[in-house]
């Protein structure tokens, strides 16, 4: 399989960190896309839809060679990104925060840095202390030069960086990034909305599988348990449960004698 990721404001770093940890499963090849449609142009490849594949490429892209399929290439390259210091630019990933306490940074010009982003601060003991924890970006908001100074200093990694697909070729199929959209919270609360509406079809249809058998036989129990004491079925299994319903019945009544006056008493 043949995958093209974006290097659009990757850093070469984390290319690095990136061929580091994946370089038993993914080979990564950094090539102008002109240079690849004329490699493809002069090969046996011309007219195959690999063809088609490097001739829609755009922009600057990454190769990834690996024998996994696109989707677990995706969750491997999702497993791999890496934290990396805010550039003033950047697009935050997600958000942001700086923590209260002591930041070991010795009183100066460092405080109106901390005042311009909104982030409280006390000199204690010789030190700058941040006073509360105090979100400083939101996940998509654009760092500014100040943020990315104060977030250095403090020595945060709060950007996540990682390598994103822009289209794949897998036996002869060709996936754009529309295809290769994966948003696993959305999967995992399907998968799981639909494994709950599968036992409670089980349940109400009394369809008996090894996971769905104790819940069924603990509904057909509590039934069978409901409908003894209704009708006052006396056996081992049930005599606490009568007793109970004749307690309950018993002070109900006796609640309503009470309230209407009707105790008997002259």
């Amino acid at each position: 399989m043949i995958a093209a990721a974006d290097l659009t404001k990757v850093r070469s770093s984390q290319i690095h960190e990136l061929r580091r940890r994946l370089r038993d499963r993914v080979i990564m090849l950094v090539t102008k896309n002109n240079l690849l449609r004329k490699s493809v142009e002069f090969s046996e490849y011309k007219d195959t839809r690999i063809g088609e594949f490097v001739k829609d490429l755009t922009g600057s892209n990454i190769l990834l060679f690996t024998d996994t399929n696109p989707f677990s290439l995706i969750l491997l390259l999702e497993k791999s990104k890496v934290r990396v210091p805010a550039k003033a630019g950047d697009t935050a990933t997600n958000e942001i925060a700086i923590s209260a306490g002591n930041t070991g940074l010795p009183p100066g010009p460092v405080i109106s840095e901390f005042g311009e982003i909104k982030v409280p601060t006390k000199i204690e003991g010789g030190s700058i202390w941040i006073s509360k924890d105090t979100v400083v970006a939101r996940k998509g908001d654009i760092i500014t030069p100040k943020m990315a100074s104060v977030l250095s200093k403090l020595g945060l990694k709060p950007m996540e960086a990682g390598l994103s697909l822009v289209a794949a070729y897998d036996n002869g199929t060709i996936l754009t990034s529309k295809d290769l959209a994966l948003d696993l919270g959305t999967y995992r609360r399907d998968l799981n909305q639909a494994l709950s509406n599968a036992f409670s079809l089980s349940m109400e249809a009394g369809y008996v599988t090894p996971e769905v058998a104790p819940r069924i036989l603990g509904k057909a129990l509590r039934q069978a348990l409901s409908v003894a004491a209704e009708a006052g079925y006396l056996e081992s299994g049930t005599i606490e449960h009568v007793l109970q319903r004749a307690v309950i019945h018993a002070t109900i009544l006796n609640q309503k004698v009470q309230s209407t006056g009707l105790s008997g008493n002259p």
